[in-house]
């Protein structure tokens, strides 16, 4: 009978000590993966941040467009030339003349990143750039004047006729240049380098892990 009893009381103690080792086991797995799950939650916490980041440095990415907008110019250079037919009479009789020039003209076009004149807002699909349309920035360059007189007038004077067309050619740049500024080969170049600047500012930014589409739409 004693023994019996003394083999009780073993066993007890043997089915109390499995029980706390596994009810130990098994909170020490849950704790395991509450820790897991909650590095996991972090992590994605950390993920998500880094692909939204970009919206809280767009104010000063607009601070840097503006303070860069001579930088963000685009330049497109083309050959121009002029012919001009002179006529003269003396005495009721006829002289004509023919003389042309060339010369090579450096346009500069871009945005009015002023401050007030433009703006950068985050959208569903990305980032939108507010702006006016791209417009000369500076004064076209005139370089590489020369001349040819095609022909030759018995009274006219083709040397005076090629200084007047060199001094008409900035004239005739700039209304070119103004003109052009509405090409959409223009545009589509203006607004690349635009684009293009503050994706590499954005990107370069601690903690941004996505820069999203970047558009230019027109006020």
């Amino acid at each position: 009978m004693r023994l019996y009893l003394i083999l009780f009381v073993l066993g007890c103690g043997i089915a109390t000590g499995l029980t706390y080792s596994l009810m130990n086991g098994r909170l020490s797995n849950a704790y395991a993966m509450v820790s897991t799950l909650e590095k996991e939650v972090s992590r994605k916490e950390s993920e998500l941040l880094g692909y939204t980041k970009y919206t809280s440095y767009l104010t000063i990415g607009k601070q840097s467009l503006a303070e860069q907008m001579k930088l963000l110019s685009a330049t497109m250079v083309r050959e121009e030339s002029v012919t001009q037919v002179i006529e003269k009479s003396l005495l009721g009789l006829p002289s004509n003349g023919t003389v042309a020039i060339w010369y090579s003209v450096e346009y500069s076009f871009g945005f009015d990143l002023q401050p007030d004149s433009y703006d950068v807002q985050p959208t569903d699909s990305g980032i939108e750039i507010r702006v006016k349309k791209p417009a000369l920035v500076a004064t076209p360059a005139v370089t590489n004047l020369r001349y040819k007189i095609l022909a030759g007038g018995l009274f006219t004077d083709e040397q005076s006729a090629v200084l007047r067309l060199y001094e008409e050619a900035s004239q005739t740049a700039k209304q070119q240049g103004e003109a052009l500024a509405s090409d959409p080969a223009v545009v589509a170049l203006c607004e690349k380098r635009l684009a293009a600047f503050l994706h590499d500012f954005l990107a370069k930014q601690p903690g941004v892990k996505i820069v999203p589409q970047i558009t230019v739409t027109y006020q």
